[in-house]
C-alpha cells in the first residue's frame, strides 16, 4: 500500500506533533546509532528495540505513531523519510541499525541494508541465539540496500536494516500496548537485543 505522505512536511501538515505522532531521540557521543522511523504505533516494538539497544551508550532516534487508531498512516517509507533530527542523528553516525515490522505470523527477522558484513554478524548472531533470520535478497523491496534509504546514510554510506515479523515482535511484551511495552520486556526480547547489539559491538571494536 502507498504511503498516505510523501514526506515528513506533509505529515506534519495534516497531524498534530504530541498527539497523533512523536519523536524520541539522545544524542551521544558514540559511532553507533539505533533508529526507527516506524515507532510506536506504526510497527509496534521497533520504538523498544531502538531504546534498549542503545542503552546508556549510544545515539537513537524514533519517530513513533501516537494516534489511537490507524497509525499505518504515519508510514513514510525509508527512502523518503527526510525529518531533520532523525536524518542529522544519521548522518553523524558511523554505523547505524535500523529496526523495521513487517506482518507476518511466523516468527522471523529479514536482515538487510548496505552494510554487508554487519548484516551477516547480525544474522549469524540472530541464528545462534535461537532465533529465525534471514538474509534479505536484493531484489526484495524491504532489502534495505537502496543507497536512499535513510539507514545508509551515514558517514560510511553502509547501514543494517532489520525487518521483524508481527508474532517476532508481539513475542516480546507482556503488555503489548505503546504505553506498556517499554516496561513490560521480557526475556527473548533482552536476548534477541543482545544478540544484535553483541555483533556490533564486536564488528566496530
Amino acid at each position: 500500500m502507498a504511503d498516505l505522505y510523501k514526506n515528513y512536511k506533509e505529515l506534519t501538515q495534516a497531524n498534530k506533533y504530541g498527539v497523533d505522532y512523536h519523536l524520541l531521540y539522545g544524542v551521544r557521543p558514540s559511532k553507533i546509532a539505533y533508529v526507527t522511523p516506524h515507532g510506536g504505533g506504526i510497527e509496534s516494538g521497533a520504538t523498544e528495540l531502538c531504546l534498549f539497544s542503545a542503552g546508556t551508550e549510544h545515539s537513537y532516534y524514533c519517530f513513533e505513531g501516537w494516534k489511537s487508531s490507524g497509525n499505518t498512516d504515519l508510514h513514510i517509507t525509508s527512502t523518503n523519510f527526510d525529518e531533520p533530527n532523525g536524518l542529522w542523528i544519521i548522518n553523524n553516525s558511523f554505523y547505524t541499525v535500523s529496526y523495521h515490522g513487517y506482518s507476518d505470523s511466523v516468527k522471523n527477522t529479514k536482515c538487510g541494508g548496505m552494510d554487508l558484513e554487519l548484516k551477516h554478524m547480525v544474522y549469524e548472531n540472530l541464528l545462534a541465539a535461537g532465533f529465525s533470520a534471514e538474509i534479505e535478497p536484493d531484489d526484495s523491496p524491504i532489502t534495505g540496500q537502496d543507497p536512499d534509504n535513510l539507514v545508509n546514510a551515514n558517514k560510511r554510506g553502509l547501514g543494517v536494516q532489520l525487518e521483524l515479523s508481527t508474532a517476532q515482535r508481539n513475542a516480546f511484551f507482556t503488555t503489548n500496548t505503546r504505553l506498556g511495552r517499554r516496561t513490560s520486556v521480557n526475556a527473548e526480547f533482552n536476548n534477541y537485543v543482545k544478540a544484535v547489539t553483541d555483533a556490533v559491538n564486536a564488528y566496530v571494536k
